[in-house]
């Protein structure tokens, strides 16, 4: 890598961006259609807020769209392990949406939280809903455990950096593409920007056509996780991501 590492950066991924959308098209249209659907939500949701646990709801939603939006761009030019860190993000945001769904009284944890009335931590919340939905079957705490994996410095991670030439382990700075890495990526995105989406729905009025959209995107998000799990078993961590040619 050069010795200005920020243009490398730069070109590098933007170039890995380039060949996501080209060589990986099905990955790469299902996550920006699914993000122009969730998206368009917000236009359709009411515009008059119908008490404070709504509103708290509406804002969830909301910054989730953002962090959706920055997984995908870091997944499409090449950041794959990175992309997955936020998904932790969007988890907690599913579950304190529908935490309020439960307990609307307590939306005021959130919006005038105080050192005394704090909003409850993932676990509390956990243990206190239980709402599946038609992307997920698997138990909430499985899918906490597995997301610690990438919030915290999982071991696969820091070997992603190291590989060996010879006798020497050497360092390496960069990322390069690789549509194994960007169809894992993929698939743990979808997974919760479809559990999202499922929340989202909840609060757009039934008449909107909006609903026919998301029921086309929801079959389309599960036959990519059913190809997926029968192709490799479940979700992985990107097994590589080191310099591509660029030095």
């Amino acid at each position: 890598m050069g010795s200005d590492h920020w243009a490398t950066f730069e070109g590098v991924s933007s170039s890995i961006h380039t060949r996501s959308k080209a060589e990986a098209p099905r990955e790469y249209d299902l996550l920006t259609s699914t993000f122009s659907l969730y998206s368009s939500a917000i236009d359709a949701l009411p515009q008059t807020g119908d008490g404070p646990a709504l509103i708290a709801q509406g804002a969830f939603l909301s910054q989730a769209l953002n962090t959706i939006w920055a997984m995908i761009s870091l997944a499409v030019r090449g950041f794959y392990i990175q992309s997955l860190i936020p998904l932790r993000h969007t988890y907690e945001s599913w579950l304190s949406f529908w935490y309020l769904a439960k307990f609307p009284d307590e939306a005021m944890r959130w919006l005038n939280p105080t050192w005394q009335m704090r909003p409850p931590n993932a676990e509390t919340m956990r243990n206190r809903i239980d709402h599946p939905t038609k992307l997920t079957k698997t138990r909430l705490g499985e899918f906490q455990k597995e997301l610690h994996r990438f919030t915290h410095l999982d071991p696969v991670a820091l070997l992603s950096r190291l590989e060996s030439e010879g006798e020497k382990t050497v360092i390496r700075v960069g990322v390069k593409f690789d549509i194994p890495s960007l169809r894992a990526c993929t698939y743990g995105i979808l997974l919760w920007l479809g559990n999202l989406l499922d929340a989202m729905s909840s609060l757009v009025p039934q008449n909107h056509q909006w609903h026919t959209a998301h029921a086309e995107a929801t079959e389309a998000i599960l036959r990519f996780i059913d190809d997926y799990n029968a192709e490799t078993g479940g979700l992985e961590l990107p097994e590589s991501e080191s310099e591509d040619d660029a030095s």
